[in-house]
């Protein structure tokens, strides 16, 4: 799968998916096919799914079905390269028409370059359905290709694994924007009797809502950090609100065991804080970008891929194989971890260093805001 999304994200450089069938046939198909999924058996993979009994126009693109119709099947809606994204909310409505008689175990919609996944079997509106998306030429091959594999695979549909880890996906979403709600009150929470720390009243203001979070949970949404494993970016937070009002010695020693928080956007005249995040695999780097040498130190703390890809030039597996013998970066059971802060010339040598693959780094680096590298560089 790696192999074959490097040469997708080529192929769509390179401007040669012309229209929406190129998406279907030489790109979606494709991918299916290495998924486990037999193309050539119409029963299996269906193109032109009639979705609605009583609608003709309403055809699904790719349909994948197993002999467990009604609990896995996807549906697959494909567009030609950047035709969804001026109309979102109208290509979600589609979606949703597709699921009216038949519903689906996940509805995808891509443009080959983009992909977002919906879980069918969830309340709410279709919007809040969508577990995972990524962008094809942005995104990290690697973990583009778990994605992929743990949601796509045929083995992980048939053995329920890719709903179960979809579940988990969306709750610990509904979590954080739960949690992110509730923020602006917990804080005006935290200076009123009995004052308590800014984590347990994130707690108590969700279980009045009927939401259940711990306040581990909590703490690591504080501190920008992950709470789980496979969830997507954690909400930064600044320091300076969790300083002020995280007052016990338990939620002061969890906060010190975290790389600094990504919110910090200034830490001298010229210095500006970006984080590196690859979330299925749970590796988080934090790093300061001096603007005058262009030059990221990544703090110590920070983790990295624990081994390295093919696609990872010899340069920089020398400077992996180094930093190890240096004993800056230290294995720990699934990841490395940097045992001291260390400078690298480029963003890109430090997205590579801590990715184990070559990937768009002045695209992976993103400040508080969300913004790119790119964004400092251009300026």
């Amino acid at each position: 799968m790696h192999e074959i999304l490097l040469d997708i994200r080529q192929r769509l450089l390179n401007n040669e998916y012309h229209n929406e069938e190129h998406v279907r046939l030489a790109l979606v198909a494709r991918v299916v096919q290495a998924l486990g999924w037999d193309i050539w058996n119409p029963t299996e993979v269906y193109t032109e799914f009639k979705a609605t009994k009583k609608e003709d126009n309403t055809r699904v693109d790719v349909a994948l079905f197993t002999h467990d119709f009604e609990a896995t099947a996807v549906f697959i809606e494909c567009k030609a390269v950047g035709a969804f994204a001026a109309d979102l909310a109208a290509v979600e409505k589609q979606l949703r028409d597709y699921n009216r008689d038949h519903t689906a175990l996940f509805t995808v919609i891509t443009d080959g370059r983009h992909w977002r996944f919906y879980f069918s079997f969830t309340s709410g509106e279709f919007k809040d359905k969508l577990f995972c998306k990524f962008d094809l030429l942005e995104d990290g091959i690697e973990e583009m290709a778990g994605y992929l594999e743990t949601f796509l695979h045929r083995e992980n549909i048939l053995n329920r694994s890719a709903r179960q880890k979809a579940e988990a996906y969306l709750m610990l979403g509904k979590k954080e924007r739960a949690m992110k709600d509730v923020l602006p009150d917990a804080q005006k929470l935290v200076s009123l009797p009995p004052f308590p720390a800014l984590p347990q009243a994130l707690v108590s203001l969700l279980a009045a809502k009927g939401l259940t979070i711990t306040a581990a949970e909590a703490q690591a949404f504080l501190v920008g950090g992950s709470f789980a494993p496979a969830v997507p970016a954690a909400l930064a937070i600044p320091k300076s609100i969790i300083a002020k009002s995280t007052s016990t010695a338990a939620t002061k020693s969890v906060a010190a065991k975290q790389p600094k928080s990504s919110a910090n956007v200034s830490r001298t005249g010229e210095s500006v804080e970006f984080v590196l995040v690859l979330n299925r695999l749970s590796i988080r780097a934090i790093a300061d970008w001096d603007s005058a040498t262009r030059k990221l130190r990544v703090r110590a703390g920070s983790t990295a891929m624990l081994r390295d890809r093919d696609s990872l030039t010899g340069a920089s597996v020398a400077l992996r194989k180094q930093l190890l013998e240096e004993k800056i970066l230290m294995p720990l059971s699934d990841r490395l971890e940097f045992r001291q802060d260390y400078t690298f010339d480029s963003a890109m040598q430090a997205a590579a260093v801590v990715c184990g693959y070559s990937v768009n780094a002045k695209q992976a680096w993103r400040d508080p805001a969300d913004k790119p590298l790119a964004d400092y560089l251009n300026g």
